[in-house]
């Protein structure tokens, strides 16, 4: 198929209201090698006090960035029910987003179902072309590449900078996503798109499409897309919007980063939430990259003085490994039985308390 054959996506406009945007800081990476200690202050700033942070500079094309949208579209309006049913993700069986996961399968709450789907290439099993639906076979070596692109341009010098803040050798925690013989995380390209709430769900659920969560694995991605309605739960306790910026990524921290600093680095609470009133009707789609450490690392103190200084022991038991940790929280995710509270319910993993924001 020729790849001029992809609907291109047009980018709705940015909202015209003015919303409580969330105050969260910029990394321009065209600085990494000549300004490199400012990068690091900003990092260390960003990640211990919001647990995210904008990128820039980070020297990815904008028009590989939009292809991604056009095949993110695609996965989504080019693949029947019916296909994306045999390639349903094994999320219950397995813990795992390999695939799609289908609309209705979490709880937002009180009964109202999400209207989320998306779909995963995972690093590891991304080959052959022939596990993906007939017609996203054609784009699987773009996905590899636009994948191994994000790694080596955005997340190596990203781990790189957090090395420092950490006081880590540079390099560390790189070699903790892939190893000079080869072996990696597996990380996971996701597409996903969100369809509107219907006004009486919106009611119910007090307009949250995704309830509020920390991420999974180390570091994630998000290339920024002109619908509002992601919100951090910044320091002072309030939900703010993260703002669009044409070209940036936003980063965060995954829970098992934030276990390994001992807690220093935040891994901060976001959600999604119904857009403004202009925005309201529209489908939002997103391109997502997930970073992931190697598989069997438990999910134990880097070795860093700052660390154990600073830091705080997060398991007093059994240290889970980060392949148990991801696949337990994808499983239980939206499905499991709750302590259900007023504004968040908690759910115990390994010895903590894990809050699911409404």
């Amino acid at each position: 198929m020729d790849s001029n054959a992809v609907t291109k996506w047009i980018p709705p406009p940015p909202t015209a209201h003015d919303l409580p945007w969330a105050d969260i800081l910029t990394v321009d990476l065209a600085l990494y090698d000549t300004h490199r200690d400012e990068l690091v202050r900003t990092v260390s700033t960003a990640l211990e006090r919001d647990g995210f942070f904008y990128v820039v500079g980070h020297g990815i094309e904008s028009e590989t960035m939009s292809r991604q949208f056009d095949l993110g579209q695609l996965t989504f309006e080019g693949v029947s029910f019916e296909e994306k049913q045999e390639h349903r993700a094994q999320i219950a069986e397995k813990g795992s987003f390999m695939g799609y996961k289908l609309q209705n399968y979490w709880e937002i709450k009180d009964g109202v179902r999400d209207r989320i789907e998306h779909y995963n290439f995972y690093q590891n099993s991304i080959d052959p072309a022939s596990r993906h639906p007939e017609p996203l076979r054609p784009y699987v070596e773009e996905v590899k590449a636009f994948l191994a692109e994000t790694r080596e341009k955005v997340l190596r010098r990203i781990l790189s900078l957090i090395d420092a803040v950490l006081g880590l050798q540079d390099g560390h925690l790189w070699s903790l996503h892939e190893t000079e013989d080869g072996r990696r995380g597996d990380d996971l390209l996701r597409y996903m798109i969100y369809d509107p709430l219907t006004p009486a769900e919106s009611i119910k659920t007090n307009g949250v499409m995704l309830n509020g969560h920390t991420d999974f694995n180390s570091l994630s991605t998000l290339i920024s897309q002109p619908i509002s309605a992601l919100q951090v739960l910044m320091p002072d306790n309030v939900w703010r919007y993260v703002k669009h910026r044409d070209g940036a990524l936003v980063i965060n921290v995954g829970d098992q980063l934030s276990f390994m600093s001992g807690g220093i680095l935040k891994g901060t609470m976001h959600r999604v939430v119904r857009p403004p009133h202009d925005q309201a009707h529209l489908r939002r789609l997103g391109v997502f990259h997930f970073a992931h450490f190697l598989p069997g690392l438990p999910l134990d103190l880097l070795p860093s003085e700052k660390v154990r200084r600073e830091g705080h022991k997060i398991f007093e038991e059994e240290i889970p490994t980060t392949d148990q940790w991801e696949s337990t929280r994808i499983k239980s995710y939206g499905t499991g039985t709750f302590i259900k509270g007023e504004v968040f319910d908690i759910e115990e993993i390994a010895g903590l308390q894990i809050r699911h924001y409404h």
